[in-house]
């Protein structure tokens, strides 16, 4: 009968497996939402494509069985523990014209560091992508500015992208 002797290498291999699990190898898992509605938002265009992050998984990006068609849906809510998005990619067509535009938008840089509770939400008007984050803990002073769409305004809203506030508000 032979006796099991462990190996300093099979030891420290071991060791580094079990470690693993807790270093980052995607996205951070955080508790926040993500969403858009261009039915009620953005009538005038129709959303081509999207993807919040760089997965593709099915609630953060648009559905692969619905774009092979060439649709996309014009929708989404998304709320609870999702990776958090470091880019929005979004491509549209205007209805009127059918003149596509397409842009990504870093978040890396204007997303805060603590997005427990937050949502990112995304506008396009015409030619104009539109991102704003709101605070989902703070509901809106009734002295505080209206910023966003009606979906976001009963919230501390902010936009994000461009850095600019449009002149006028949105619907």
């Amino acid at each position: 009968m032979t006796s099991f002797t462990p190996r300093p290498w099979l030891v420290l291999w071991i060791a580094a497996a079990l470690a693993m699990p807790g270093c980052a190898l995607g996205p951070r898992m955080v508790d926040h939402a993500f969403g858009f509605d261009a039915l009620a938002d953005s009538p005038q265009v129709e959303i081509l494509h999207y993807r919040y992050g760089s997965t593709n998984a099915a609630f953060v990006s648009a559905d692969t069985a619905i774009r092979q068609f060439g649709k996309s849906m014009q929708a989404t809510n998304i709320n609870g523990p999702i990776p958090l998005g470091d880019t929005l990619y979004v491509k549209w067509r205007l209805k009127a014209t059918g003149q596509t535009f397409e842009e990504t938008v870093d978040l890396k840089s204007v997303l805060p560091r603590e997005m427990e509770r937050q949502r990112v939400y995304f506008v396009v008007q015409a030619d104009h992508l539109f991102v704003y984050l709101t605070d989902l803990t703070k509901p809106r002073p009734d002295s505080a500015p209206i910023v966003g769409p009606f979906r976001v305004q009963s919230y501390v809203t902010r936009q994000i992208h461009p850095a600019t506030p449009p002149t006028t508000p949105h619907r």
